[in-house]
């Protein structure tokens, strides 16, 4: 390397660390690592190393849990260091409680290889925590620039989802890696899940970025740029069509306006920007469904079609009188309005779990073994697939884990709302999450939401409160 490029990096190195605010920090591998959480999340499911299949699961690899596996092996050496200090911490003892609890229900999992490997992936964010835990003062002085490289990733990924909409016209599933049911073919346009499993999950992960911005605007934080990019990213999560993370988003600015309820003036504001952007996000998905020339779609009848299926059904002001004639090449959307079998199969695979589960005390008090829904479901059913997953994070813990697994959940739960009661902001972004996990379950799909509540949980942590006190000799 010659002296010249070396100094060019280094100025961009620079350049880099200013524009964070790191410029005055020494972090470590960990540290470093940690502040690429923020664009690795995006890529959950593309692209994706798929190494074999069984008839309960499939063996996959995505980039997102690569990085975290490598985020984990950097987290090691810092657990080492700081074991001491770990083996103090309340928030240590809670969590590992839990983690503990998920080793010990391998025992007796009905399906052990799923079981090992979920185990494995709750090992890393294990690990990844306890590093966090370790490294408090450093996580805290990194969370502004954490927070800076996750709403403009966002916005990078909401300028994809865009023009995923609008390739979606033109190609092909496999070049704009749109998801089965996110194809123009649904709804007339298409629903964007840019590096994702499906829409829901790239909803998902706008729910941080969003009500953070939110929480910016209700506490004067707020600039210009803030307010274009909160009205720009609540219209992409409009433009999915998931109602779970659209729901959880509207949980999450409840609770940030109840929060903040004496500044009226900043909540209209807020009010005001979604609005806008619910506006948008309908004009743009009826623009599209009129420029698709493969199907005979019209402007308003679009977004009526939204908008009945957002409120399921609820709100309808379709036109049901069939007028002109429609050419024999052209095609009709496969859906007019509110789809309530994705309502249905959710809430039967709920029930099913549920009956599953109630199948014997044992079962209802150690469960039936981590990663051992799918499994145990189609067993009691004699019916369902054994690869299917319960849609339903509550019930897939009551299943898995039993009711001391799903106590000790709650347990952790409140821990988390109790260590943050001095930054309630904080609140709106885990209702929101809780919100969402009655509508999927499972974690390769959503990593994010458990590194993001670990970097909350630590932030509002005080680090002479989190040690239990040392016992007298």
């Amino acid at each position: 390397m010659t002296d010249n490029s070396r100094n060019v990096r280094q100025e961009n190195s620079f350049h880099i660390k200013k524009f964070l605010k790191l410029d005055n920090l020494r972090l470590g591998l960990f540290e470093k690592f940690l502040l690429l959480a923020p664009i690795f999340v995006w890529f959950s499911y593309q692209p994706l190393i798929r190494l074999a299949q069984s008839t309960t699961m499939n063996f996959e690899l995505s980039f997102s849990l690569i990085y975290l596996t490598v985020l984990a092996i950097f987290a090691l050496p810092i657990i080492v260091k700081s074991k001491q200090t770990l083996l103090r911490s309340r928030a240590v003892w809670l969590v590992g409680t839990l983690f503990f609890w998920q080793f010990l229900t391998l025992f007796w999992t009905v399906n052990l290889v799923r079981g090992i490997l979920t185990f494995g992936v709750f090992a890393l964010i294990f690990i990844s925590f306890c590093a966090i835990i370790a490294q408090i003062e450093t996580v805290k002085k990194i969370l502004p620039a954490l927070t800076k490289i996750l709403i403009i990733s966002a916005v990078v990924m909401g300028i994809l989802a865009i023009i995923q909409m609008f390739v979606g016209i033109y190609l092909s599933r496999n070049e704009t890696l749109l998801c089965a049911g996110c194809v123009a073919a649904q709804f007339g346009f298409a629903r964007p899940n840019v590096f994702t499993i499906e829409p829901q999950f790239f909803g998902s992960l706008l729910l941080v970025p969003t009500l953070i911005l939110m929480h910016f605007i209700l506490t004067k934080k707020s600039k210009i740029s803030h307010d274009l990019a909160f009205a720009f990213l609540v219209m992409v999560l409009i433009l999915t069509l998931s109602r779970g993370a659209i729901f959880a988003f509207g949980t999450g600015v409840i609770i940030l306006a109840i929060i903040n309820f004496r500044k009226i003036r900043a909540i209209a504001l807020g009010v005001a920007l979604m609005m806008i952007s619910f506006v948008a996000a309908l004009t743009l998905q009826g623009s599209v469904a009129v420029l698709n020339p493969n199907f005979h779609e019209k402007f308003f009848t679009t977004i009526a079609k939204s908008i009945n299926q957002l409120s399921m059904g609820l709100v309808d002001f379709r036109d049901k009188t069939i007028s002109g004639t429609i050419p024999p090449t052209i095609a009709e959307p496969q859906f007019d309005g509110y789809v309530a079998e994705s309502t249905d199969v959710r809430l039967g695979l709920t029930k099913l779990a549920f009956e599953t589960w109630a199948q014997d005390p044992a079962r209802i008090i150690f469960g039936v073994g981590l990663g051992g829904a799918g499994v145990a479901m189609a067993d009691f059913s004699n019916d369902n697939s054994a690869r299917e997953i319960v849609q339903n994070e509550y019930v897939e813990i009551l299943l898995e884990r039993g009711l001391i697994g799903a106590l000790i959940f709650v347990a952790v739960i409140i821990g988390f709302f109790i260590i943050t009661q001095q930054q309630k902001w904080a609140w709106a972004i885990a209702a929101a999450f809780m919100v969402q996990w009655i509508f999927f379950s499972g974690l390769p799909n959503a990593l994010h939401i458990y590194l993001v509540l670990i970097i909350l949980f630590a932030n509002s942590i005080s680090p002479r409160a989190q040690s239990k006190p040392a016992k007298r000799s």
